[in-house]
């Protein structure tokens, strides 16, 4: 068989590329690593229809990418300072982080143009453009909604503080856990940027004020023996690819520990064959001879050539497993699965 593989581009230089003109409007984006159950969908798409944020090539958004201080300023500045940009510079980035300084949004950061931002700088950032806006605000009555306010830095109170109170930040639990040193990343952007723009424009942020993401969520693209087995798995962007020169038989599959977690999400890609979608179930609390342990749950079938994307309740699992099965021998049993070998791709796997 023919194989056929998709290449993404150079992550490093398409998010460079990142921000676009807002008068390049894009109507209704969707990427096929943001299905409509990630918990950032809704402000990535708002983000990328008025054109403030793009993905990063072939379709794809990369919401787990961290940012840079140059791709968060740039995002500031293309919305808010765009009249004021100048010609060019040595980098990418200089007229942006120019601007910036200009507008003194930089003041109290720590903020690099090429290092990664901290959550703090990017509270900061926005309670500076807060400021530079002429918006009226007020802190927090009660700072135990911020689980961990006792570590965050005196510098930093008044902005965690403020975002807080005006529904920007709502940090990474359902304690409010703040974790200012944490490393932002795309989906973070995303949804913190769509709540300041609210903000700014006299209204309150529409996005749910929940946790930034999900704790304990865990991105799956290594296979890791005893947590993550594949057969036929190869790793790739994303995450796997199943090569037909690695096995021939059965069929092809990823089983995945999910003790502590409640929801399997993931996107299969198919190539040159339908696949059929299916995940195994082995439950929690039954001993491995009990055969009410596990049972199958057919999803449905991609067509040659698409992508889709599924949502799986794990809540009981202690293992769920993926099956992809070749759609030309689905229904050969009829109500049974397909255990025929498919090359295809299984990407964007979370459990939260």
């Amino acid at each position: 068989m023919e194989k056929k593989r998709f290449l993404t581009g150079s992550v490093s230089i398409a998010l460079a590329l990142t921000m676009v003109s807002t008068s390049a409007f894009a109507v209704s984006v969707e990427f096929t690593d943001v299905p409509s159950s990630h918990w950032a969908h809704t402000s990535i798409s708002e983000m990328a229809d008025k054109g403030i944020m793009s993905g990063v090539g072939n379709n794809k958004f990369a919401p787990d990418t961290t940012l840079t201080g140059a791709q968060f300023v740039t995002m500031i500045v293309r919305h808010f300072y765009e009249d004021k940009l100048g010609d060019g510079g040595d980098k990418w980035y200089s007229a942006f982080m120019d601007v910036a300084e200009q507008a003194s949004i930089l003041a109290g950061t720590s903020i690099t143009a090429e290092d990664v931002i901290n959550r703090y700088d990017m509270a900061q950032l926005m309670y500076n453009v807060l400021k530079a806006e002429n918006i009226s605000t007020t802190p927090l009555s009660d700072t135990s909604k911020v689980g961990d306010w006792s570590s965050v830095p005196n510098t930093y109170q008044d902005a965690v503080s403020i975002c807080y109170n005006m529904g920007m930040l709502s940090g990474v639990d359902s304690k409010g856990t703040f974790n200012g040193n944490g490393k932002m990343d795309r989906a973070q952007a995303a949804v913190v940027m769509d709540r300041l723009i609210e903000v700014c424009s006299g209204g309150t942020p529409s996005t749910p004020v929940t946790p930034e993401k999900p704790a304990g969520s865990t991105t799956i693209t290594t296979l890791i023996p005893g947590e993550v087995l594949g057969k036929g798995a190869v790793e790739v962007e994303g995450g796997f690819f199943f090569d037909s020169s690695t096995v021939a038989t059965e069929c092809s599959h990823l089983s995945l520990r999910t003790e502590n977690h409640t929801t399997l999400t993931f996107t299969v890609k198919a190539i040159d064959k339908d696949v059929q979608v299916s995940v195994s179930h082995a439950l929690e609390g039954l001993p491995i001879t009990d055969p009410n342990r596990t049972y199958r749950e057919v999803l449905d079938m991609v067509p040659a050539g698409q992508s889709k994307s599924f949502t799986v309740d794990c809540s009981k699992d202690v293992v769920a497993a993926i099956w992809l099965g070749d759609g030309d021998f689905a229904d050969v049993i009829p109500g049974v699965p397909s255990s025929v070998f498919v090359e295809c791709y299984l990407l964007d796997i979370t459990l939260s």
